[in-house]
């Protein structure tokens, strides 16, 4: 079903003009939509609006020419499986979008290929990668919580790690 929202309410002078845009959305989404819209006494462009923002603020490095390896990992993490499986990202797809030109002498830390497998591999079912993570963590790889022990082994290894290293430089 085409959607076209029209309303401009809620746009602030900060946020320049705002645009018509037209979406396509199913019948079941458009329901939660106006359900939503109804219980929050909103307009249905509201709620829609407000999951753009939400969804923009959570993924905002991608938008950031200048983040790249490692500052593209809480992104990730946080949202790796929606990602990967929404935007079918492989490997090869994740290491052009994290590590991009990391690898050419500017300095900016690159993301190891076999994490980028893992995740590529973090919207599978937990025991595939319970036990992807075993093979590069041998250890504290919690078998009941791979989320726990996913977010763990990469802030660990590649957020607060960096960040020890340079205030130990």
């Amino acid at each position: 079903m085409l959607h076209n929202m029209n309303q401009n309410a809620g746009a602030t002078s900060s946020e320049g003009r705002t645009r018509t845009f037209s979406l396509r959305l199913t019948e079941a989404e458009l329901a939660k939509i106006r359900e939503m819209a109804t219980r929050l006494g909103a307009s249905e462009a509201a709620v829609i609006r407000y999951a753009i923002r939400s969804m923009l603020n959570r993924v905002a490095p991608l938008y950031d020419p200048n983040a790249k390896g490692f500052s593209l990992i809480p992104v990730f993490v946080e949202c790796g499986a929606e990602l990967t499986s929404y935007f079918d990202l492989d490997v090869d797809r994740l290491e052009r979008i994290i590590n991009g030109d990391t690898n050419n002498g500017n300095g900016k830390p690159q993301v190891e290929k076999d994490d980028l497998a893992l995740l590529a591999m973090s919207g599978l079912r937990e025991p595939q990668v319970h036990a992807k993570l075993r093979e590069l963590k041998a250890s504290g790889v919690e078998q009941y919580d791979v989320p726990r022990s996913l977010r763990s082994y990469f802030y660990d290894k590649y957020i607060y790690q960096s960040s020890t290293e340079k205030d130990g430089d």
